[in-house]
């Protein structure tokens, strides 16, 4: 691809479907060295602005990061920042398109005297390949086994039978919120399509349980109006961890910050990928420990144990209240 001015840009843009802007034509015809050039986003930000001086470093940005995803332009290089190591022998790298991690690769990069083209001597050959980790699969594996089983199975039966467990039903904007406790916490939470549901709804029925229980749920039932009324979830709400699996994973969630998210493999917990996404996919009691706000790398994952829609509904919620309390 070599357009010679913004008229043959604008042939391009529209062979490729793509609406003929000044901008575009602009920045697609600073590629006019042919197939030898290869430029930096800064080189043709000063390109494009010679011809049109009203035009942004971020739109230029934005604007190639569109092209090569559309195919009009190939993006070649790690991207910033700059990543260092301290093994300086001669190996090749794999860098996870989703979490953006770095990885060492068990594989001979090719002899440079294999390279046979006429005139060039060529004293190295660096190889990355890009696409998705191990440990992402994993966790992306455990994620879609643990929303399954809390959809299937009752895997807190044992606990729903202790003596003392008291159970209620909230409202909420994301429909009915089954909450049960212990006299030592609040251990469950449910969405209705939860496995769970019914046992849940037979134990508000009988409506037993030890005194200390309803303390913690009357707790739980108003941090969750807190928590909708555009504040966090109280962290004083008690939580019964004993009868939670993962507890150390899920406990971590609660130092993402309202309204912010952060990537599995940044929680901090000594957990495999697939064992931490099995985890936070069955997660117990969500909301309270917000999950929600777990990703994977730069994705976030439409697998939660409440559903996608809950999901983007609790982020764009956040999302909302923290800018307008400026968090």
């Amino acid at each position: 691809m070599s357009p010679s001015g913004n008229e043959a840009a604008g042939q391009l843009l529209r062979s490729r479907g793509l609406r003929s802007t000044p901008q575009r034509r602009a920045i697609l015809a600073t590629f006019h060295g042919g197939a030898s050039e290869h430029l930096s986003a800064d080189e043709v930000f000063v390109r494009a602005a010679q011809s049109l001086p009203e035009l942004s470093r971020a739109t230029v940005y934005a604007t190639l990061a569109e092209f090569a995803e559309s195919g009009l332009l190939a993006a070649f290089g790690v991207p910033d920042p700059v990543r260092y190591e301290i093994n300086t022998d001669r190996h090749a790298h794999f860098r996870c398109v989703v979490c953006a991690r770095i990885f060492d690769l068990d594989f001979e990069p090719p002899d440079p005297r294999s390279i046979k083209q006429s005139g060039f001597r060529a004293e190295r050959i660096d190889v990355q390949a890009e696409g998705v980790c191990a440990e992402c699969r994993r966790y992306h594996g455990g994620l879609r086994a643990g929303t399954q089983a809390i959809g299937r199975s009752q895997r807190q039966e044992g606990a729903l039978g202790a003596s003392g467990v008291a159970a209620i039903e909230v409202d909420s904007p994301l429909g009915s919120l089954l909450l049960a406790a212990t006299p030592e916490g609040l251990f469950r939470m449910a969405f209705p399509e939860h496995a769970d549901a019914d046992r849940l709804r037979s134990l508000i029925a009988r409506s037993s349980g030890d005194p200390a229980s309803h303390r913690h749920l009357s707790e739980a039932a108003e941090a969750l109006r807190s928590y909708f009324g555009a504040r966090s979830v109280s962290r004083e709400c008690a939580i019964d961890w004993s009868l939670i699996n993962g507890a150390r994973a899920l406990q971590a969630t609660l130092e993402i910050p309202y309204g912010d998210q952060r990537s599995y493999s940044d929680l901090g917990v000594e957990e495999s990928a697939h064992h931490l996404g099995y985890v936070l996919g069955s997660n117990p009691i969500p909301i309270f420990t917000p999950c929600h706000r777990v990703t994977r790398g730069m994705e976030t994952p439409t697998r939660y144990v409440g559903g996608s829609e809950r999901r983007s509904w609790l982020l764009e919620h956040e999302r909302q209240h923290a800018t307008a309390a400026g968090r």
